[in-house]
């Protein structure tokens, strides 16, 4: 093996992590034909370097075997060459890792399966003393066999995973096997000290300790049965059961008191003991809660380090980390923990550490982003959470620290400037401290019930709902903040309509009495709104863009250059203003890999997602397009802003200034943007395109799209079809309805029979004709009502004779490009099999044919040439769900 080969075999884990500028590689790999144009188009489109470099790794790379992994190597020392020499300073010889891994393999083969389900669960308390990243519990749970065990295992932890192991057989008593992996040297520890490095650790390290000695000489009363018990009622009447989607898994390894103490600390640190109690009083053992409480409330006694336990020691380093970095975290407001995590993302980056970003953006609340750090990092969690916040440079929030004795402990100045909460904040803080005054009483059963109920009731009045995710793990502090979030000032009348369903009459009364002093004069709460209606100008110039288009699988750009004066884009609708010359060029992207967290943020897309890049001059203003209609329902003005998406993070950017068809935005700084809607529920209305699409297909089928008038989907679908043009609903249509098409033309058939008008990723109705010969409507009515919202007339001009009944099938056109690039071809085997266009006797026979190549030559010259053109048709359609974009190239192809 060539030493550039071996190389990138070695460092594939660290190469996917801290190769960050992906673009110049792929750039040469092309060139030298290691990468084929299509899948360096895939690879740029993703949105991450490690999700770019794990793709590489695992196609381009796999496939050329040596040779490329070599190339890659000579590109590697062309453009990062001290990542090398870095790397090459620390690698471990070939021989030494398989001696460890034997090692290990061996060593653990010694123990018993009841010995290695111990082993597993210590592991989970062991990788903050070395300083090293954890492997989540769910890894660990499948990982029930000790060659999958140390697979894992020395993939995160390579050569340290002899040291962890010495350290869990200690805590299991399993000296003879300490001796025995003593006699390999497996490189330098990292072992650090809370005095050396923490020292605002010590006091929470102690308080941890203590807390756990107690809860395992409480829990020592208990019997194995009521043990069992134990664990049954805090799962299903505490909030423990919440605090995360890997509880059940855990509990279900919980095999002894001290099991249950450990998890129970790590989890919620010096929560635990109330969390005791709470189960000790439901299990009728007052004695243990009376106990408890003396225990906890009288002076703690410390042990020595010798006297604790290393694991006891351990765990209560953990909690306290954990406790440190929430109260930390806790104090920051929604948009200053957005911004935690952009400087997290910044400073990860700069140290080259192992890329956050894709799951940062995952994270819900403080409490999900402190768990992944504490994960990736290990205890370096704390020195990045100090850094980042001194990076932020929030004056508010030092001087809460400076007034905390716990925390991140920092000497600053506070601005004597410092600007007041507004109004609107400081009545938000008390509506959320009104609302957990109210909802205090409600005991566990009764906070289910709330949450049940409520996920009903705004489904009712046409609110968004709570991710039931978030909503079942949420405590009653979090459910109040997300309640707030999304509900904002209408939380105090969605209280009141769950509390009034749950007939808690009482209730209702006191959340009244406790929110009268916040209402205005009109008796609702008074927040300040941030948009206005700007009656909506004709004098602006239309300009018409140049197209240019550098690729099949790539956005065309359009480019546009203006003097002085108020300009508007004849394709997107984008306006701008400027005071001299300027040039620019933007692109349409697709908003559908960030959906997801539009939606974890209670936003809708209310407008095309553009890249803009201003060439030369300035632009002094620039107004969005839109498309929700704001002439009946002014209310919802306030709820408009502008997503900026960028490599560092999100920002949602307010608009002060909304027309009825753009927002504008002064001083524009240019990155991805989009307009968007904070969610209403039922009550929007939007402007829509219905488009109608013919097909190359052997009988006439149309596909008609109900969608926002987003001009970027208009583009993304012509360049995929032939558009059919025609008019479009004049008035506009509510988000979420659901509409019928039909048409007055006898055996035409349409599916589905019913479409949901909504953002996501547009859906269509399939209209099939056999033999059409003649002019026909379509109409398109809401359901349940008659009165059509759209009508049009398809005639025989608009269909010409498909590409398929010209000449040969698409399936006989492509039959060398299909053979060799069709995946997926069991499932395929499944649709055809279930459409019967093959039997069962030809699905086995090629299902049980080696290679994808000479399965698909047996598909195309057996089963599909004898079903004829209508098999064909059925593959065809088939192909187009689950490979379109090879459908769209192959049909480009001349």
């Amino acid at each position: 093996m060539a030493e550039g080969e071996h190389f990138v075999k070695k460092h594939q884990v660290n190469l996917i992590k801290r190769v960050s500028n992906i673009a110049p590689f792929l750039d040469d790999l092309l060139h030298k034909n290691i990468i084929q144009p299509d899948s360096y188009d895939e690879i740029k489109a993703l949105p991450t370097s490690q999700e770019k470099m794990t793709a590489l790794f695992s196609g381009p790379l796999e496939s050329s075997g040596g040779q490329g992994k070599a190339m890659f190597y000579s590109f590697l020392n062309k453009h990062e060459p001290d990542l090398i020499h870095e790397l090459s300073g620390t690698e471990v010889p070939v021989e030494t890792m398989i001696t460890v891994k034997e090692l290990l393999l061996e060593t653990l083969n010694d123990l018993s399966s009841k010995e290695l389900k111990k082993f597993r669960w210590l592991l989970l308390f062991n990788f903050l003393h070395w300083g090293l990243p954890q492997i989540s519990w769910r890894r660990l749970h499948w990982a029930d066999r000790t060659d999958d065990l140390v697979h894992v295992m020395m993939k995160i932890w390579n050569q340290q995973s002899v040291e962890v192991t010495k350290e869990v057989f200690m805590d299991m008593n399993r000296t003879d096997l300490v001796q025995r992996l003593s006699e390999t040297r497996s490189g330098p520890k990292e072992k650090h000290t809370e005095d050396e490095h923490w020292p605002e650790l010590i006091q929470k390290v102690e308080t941890m300790a203590s807390v756990l000695e107690l809860l395992l000489e409480t829990m020592a009363a208990l019997s194995d049965e009521e043990l069992e018990m134990f664990k049954g009622v805090l799962w299903s009447q505490t909030d423990f059961s919440r605090r995360s989607t890997d509880i059940p898994l855990l509990l279900s390894e919980v095999t002894d008191k001290q099991d249950m103490v450990l998890l129970m600390v790590l989890i919620d640190g010096q929560q635990s003991v109330n969390n005791t109690k709470e189960v000790l009083k439901k299990m009728n053992r007052t004695d243990l809660v009376q106990r408890l409480s003396h225990s906890s409330s009288g002076p703690k006694k410390k042990l020595s380090d010798e006297h604790r336990s290393a694991l006891i020691q351990r765990v209560a380093t953990k909690a306290a980390v954990k406790q440190l970095l929430l109260e930390t975290l806790n104090d920051l407001d929604y948009s200053e923990l957005k911004k935690f995590k952009k400087f997290l993302q910044l400073i990860v980056s700069q140290k080259k550490l192992p890329d956050i970003s894709s799951m940062l953006r995952r994270t819900a609340d403080s409490e999900e982003t402190v768990d992944l750090t504490m994960q990736l990092y290990g205890d370096h969690s704390v020195d990045l959470t100090r850094e980042v916040v001194e990076k932020m440079n929030t004056t508010d929030l030092k001087r809460r620290k400076s007034k905390s004795s716990s925390g991140l402990k920092e000497e600053h100045s506070v601005d004597e400037h410092q600007p007041s909460l507004s109004e609107s904040e400081v009545t938000m803080t008390s509506v959320q401290k009104k609302l957990l005054e109210t909802l205090q009483d409600l005991n566990y059963e009764d906070l289910e019930k709330f949450k049940h109920v409520l996920q009903y009731t705004t489904i009712k009045k046409g609110l968004p709902r709570i991710p039931r995710q978030r909503l079942e793990t949420a405590d009653r502090d979090k459910m109040v903040k997300l309640m707030m979030e999304t509900y904002g000032e209408q939380s105090v009348e969605v209280t009141e309509e769950v509390l009034k369903e749950m007939n808690r009459k009482d209730l209702v009364e006191r959340l009244s009495e406790l929110t009268l002093g916040l209402s205005g004069p009109s008796g609702s709460l008074e927040l300040e709104g941030c948009g206005s209606i700007i009656k909506d100008s004709s004098d602006w110039t239309k300009l018409k863009p140049e197209v240019n288009s550098t690729g099949a699988d790539e956005a065309p750009t359009y480019s546009l250059q203006s003097e002085a004066g108020h300009f508007e884009c004849s394709v997107s609708g984008l306006r701008w203003i400027c005071k001299g010359k300027v040039s620019f060029k933007y692109q349409f992207c697709s908003v559908e890999e960030h959906m997801e967290r539009i939606n974890s943020m209670q936003y809708m897309p209310a407008g095309p997602l553009m890249n803009i890049r201003v060439l030369a001059g300035k632009l002094d203003e620039v107004h969005l397009p839109h498309w929700i209609c704001i002439d009946d329902n002014p209310t919802i003005l306030d709820k408009f802003a502008v997503l900026h998406i960028d490599d560092c993070g999100d920002v949602v950017e307010k608009v002060s200034e909304v027309t009825s068809s753009h927002v504008k935005l002064s001083e524009p700084v240019f990155s991805l943007k989009m307009v968007i809607l904070r969610l209403l529920g039922l009550s929007v209305e939007i402007n829509c395109n219905v488009l109608i699409y013919k097909t190359e297909k052997t009988f006439l089928t149309l596909h008609v799209y109900l969608i926002p008038r987003d001009p970027g989907l208009e583009q993304e679908l012509d360049e995929r079809y032939g558009l059919i043009q025609k008019p479009h609903p004049e008035k506009s249509l509510k988000m979420n309805d659901s509409f019928i098409l039909t048409t007055d033309l006898d055996g035409a058939e349409i599916g589905p029979e019913m479409l949901m008008l909504r953002n996501e990723k547009p859906n269509f109705f399939e209209v099939f004709i056999a033999n059409p010969g003649t002019n026909f409507k379509l109409q398109l009515t809401k359901e349940n009502e008659r009165q059509p919202v759209w009508t049009c007339t398809v005639r025989k001009d608009d269909y010409p004779r498909t590409v398929h009944s010209q000449g040969a099938h698409f399936v006989d056109k492509h039959r060398v490009e299909l053979i060799g690039r069709v995946n997926g071809i069991p499932s395929i085997l499944d649709d055809l099999f279930d459409r019967k266009v093959i039997t069962q006797e030809a699905y086995d026979e090629i299902l049980a044919t080696p290679t994808k190549s000479d399965r698909m030559r047996k598909l195309l010259s057996g089963p599909l040439l004898s079903a004829g053109p209508q098999g064909k048709e059925v593959f065809y359609q088939i192909l187009e769900r689950t490979d379109p974009y090879l459908v769209d190239e192959l049909k480009k192809k001349k």
